[in-house]
């Protein structure tokens, strides 16, 4: 990896850090050598970065060698400037600033600039390193930090179980289910993976499909905006609480009645979730609305069993998660219980305007 990516994957642990610990300064490091050393430190007031630390020649620990508050970091004077290069004595922070030109597309139509990583060591605990969908000039994938999406919890009972998981703070943010064991399992990849990835054999796999909004989406999906790419995200995200499912829903609900909770819309005005005891006749179950924060009662919906869907309609998995929906039947579509079937940047579902499931690929222009 050149110089510049590592660069922003410090300026990236720079961000996230001083959002876990904003205001810890660290040992304080003189100006001197470190403010003046080697072209890419550049010296001046620029290189003295964060608090009181100045990067130097990476004498200071944590906060003197630029990796927490050092020249690289948000007073560095790389990056825009450019003279980070050659900058090795200041600290991992040296190279700062953006990465310059990468192969955009349709899914990641942004240059990524924080949150950089190479492998899960990079980032923070709670975050996993998958492909941002953009590559360098080079065609190299480049690759983020992203949240995993576990349900808020107050005690690890409430996770899947108390050896892959631990209830725990992520980042800045408030405590989450958090696996803390490598890989990810099928059933519980709405913990173990960001949105938009699915687990299969072990790993997190991009099933993101790129959208403008959710007229690009297939049924029961959102279009989920994000610094860098917009994509469409399944609305059955498993919660604990409403907390979890911004902008996926404005409820956690039981919408099938079964025990397990997930992301609901409101049904009408009525300021409660849409679940499938609202429902009947000929349109049994709940349907995830324009937006994923409405719900209707409609024809594709969750479901136990076939007797829940309308006539004409099967229940069946389409993920991983032990989910099942009402489909268009009797054929069921080419990708049911295998969602794996699809090539990678695809999801199994049903199509925006109805019909059987099938690998959809989203349809925002490039």
């Amino acid at each position: 990896m050149n110089v510049t990516r590592h660069g922003l994957r410090a300026v990236a642990l720079v961000s996230l850090a001083l959002l876990v610990a904003c205001g810890d300064s660290g040992p304080s490091v003189p100006g001197g050598t470190g403010a003046t050393g080697g072209t890419g430190a550049t010296g001046g007031t620029g290189a003295s970065g964060g608090v009181g630390a100045t990067g130097g020649n990476g004498t200071g620990g944590m906060i003197g060698t630029g990796g927490e508050a050092g020249t690289g970091g948000i007073a560095g004077t790389g990056g825009t400037g450019g003279t980070g290069g050659t900058a090795a004595s200041g600290g991992t922070g040296g190279t700062g600033g953006a990465s310059g030109p990468c192969n955009t597309n349709a899914l990641c139509h942004t240059c990524p600039t924080q949150f950089v990583c190479d492998t899960a060591a990079d980032c923070f605990g709670g975050y996993v390193c998958v492909d941002s969908g953009c590559d360098t000039l080079q065609g190299a994938p480049i690759k983020q930090c992203q949240p995993s999406r576990g349900g808020s919890c107050v005690s690890v009972n409430e996770c899947p179980n108390p050896t892959d998981y631990e209830c725990k703070k992520v980042g800045a943010g408030t405590t989450h289910c958090v696996r803390v064991t490598a890989g990810c399992t099928g059933v519980t990849e709405s913990y173990d993976c960001p949105f938009g990835f699915s687990c299969e054999s072990n790993t997190c796999v991009d099933r993101r499909v790129p959208c403008d909004s959710f007229l690009d989406c297939p049924k029961n999906h959102v279009c989920r905006v994000t610094p860098t790419a917009n994509f469409c995200v399944r609305t059955y995200q498993t919660c604990h609480q409403d907390v979890d499912c911004a902008g996926l829903g404005t409820f956690c609900a039981d919408v099938e009645g079964y025990g397990a909770k997930e992301c609901a819309g409101e049904l009408g005005a009525t300021e409660t979730p849409c679940v499938n005891a609202n429902c009947s006749g000929l349109t049994p179950v709940c349907e995830a609305g324009s937006s994923g924060i409405k719900a209707v009662c409609g024809d594709y919906g969750l479901c136990r069993t076939n007797g829940h869907c309308d006539t004409g309609f099967e229940c069946v998995g389409l993920w991983q998660d032990g989910r099942r929906e009402c489909v268009l039947g009797p054929t069921a579509g080419s990708c049911v219980d295998d969602v794996t079937s699809c090539d990678p940047q695809q999801v199994c579902a049903s199509p925006r305007s109805g019909g059987v499931p099938s690998c959809q690929t989203g349809s925002a222009p490039p």
